[in-house]
């Protein structure tokens, strides 16, 4: 189930970071008109996590705009909800094909996040501004609100990575995440790589994640190497997100999966003793990947 964009754009990537001369990301706008006339406007912008791809969201972002369509203080509300690819993942990595760059960190992800928002005037005319984000795009939110303190009026960040310190590098290689450098990306078929997903889960990742070639194969958008990458070079990136928490100065909720094998429940609830002031916390069933289940 895709969800039927107001517009769609294409941005060049932030230009403080390397290849933004020739980088673009894709970025969708849904508009979302209040019930009666509206005297308020709010924008929430939606970031994806690592190895996939907008499209991954758009279930949960109909229910959440169902949900807020239910709630009578939204009822004179505009909502704006904006969601985008990152450059190495979805429509933006076909773009991007052949130009990505060693040097691409989760900090770059960031400032893309950045670019986004100015870019969509996310920062104008808005009486709020709420980011929501998982794992690797809640991450780098994280990140964006460290570096410009107010970039939100709110975050909602589902089930981060962060780190409490830095690693060797042999230990950082060994980690289970680095799998992803030697999976599978690409099938004789779409029906071959659909025999492995669950359809009513993963429709959007089989339709709108991948690619035919000229091949006739079908390629994921978002290559293994790149993945991998962004797994490989998690660390200084995951520390200062971590590091950043006491400084936040806006809400910050957390949701955190009770089946997550990235970080067990009862440690994930001590992140609250960093700022207790900014930061709240729910659990709920599922997996780190639970978004999108």
């Amino acid at each position: 189930m895709r969800l039927v964009p107001t517009s769609t754009h294409i941005i060049s990537a932030h230009t403080s970071t390397d290849g933004s001369n020739v980088q673009k990301l894709v970025v969708e706008r849904h508009e979302v008109p209040a019930k009666v006339k509206a005297n308020k406007k709010i924008a929430f912008l939606f970031s994806h996590s690592n190895g996939f791809h907008k499209e991954s969201l758009h279930p949960l972002i109909k229910r959440f705009i169902v949900h807020l369509r239910n709630l009578q203080e939204y009822d004179e509300t505009d909502i704006t909800v904006v969601v985008w690819d990152a450059r190495t993942h979805g429509d933006s990595a076909r773009l991007n094909e052949g130009t990505f760059l060693e040097s691409y960190r989760w900090f770059d992800n960031a400032m893309d996040t950045k670019q986004v928002i100015e870019e969509m005037r996310l920062d104008q005319g808005y009486d709020q501004l709420i980011g929501i984000g998982h794992s690797f795009g809640a991450t780098s939110m994280l990140l964006l609100e460290f570096f410009f303190p107010k970039t939100f009026d709110g975050l909602c960040v589902i089930e981060p990575v962060l780190s409490d310190m830095i690693h060797p590098a042999e230990i950082r290689d060994m980690l289970p995440t680095l799998a992803s450098g030697k999976r599978r990306d690409e099938w004789p078929s779409r029906s071959k790589f659909f025999q492995l997903l669950h359809p009513e889960v993963l429709d959007n990742y089989v339709n709108y994640g991948m690619y035919e070639t000229e091949k006739g194969t079908i390629k994921l958008k978002c290559p293994k190497e790149c993945e991998y990458h962004i797994f490989k070079y998690y660390n200084y990136d995951t520390y200062v997100a971590n590091i950043s928490l006491k400084l936040l100065k806006i809400p910050t909720h957390f949701i955190n999966a009770l089946g997550s094998t990235f970080v067990a429940p009862e440690d994930a609830a001590t992140v609250i003793e960093k700022n207790r002031e900014k930061l709240t916390i729910a659990f709920v069933e599922g997996s780190h990947m639970f978004p999108r289940l």
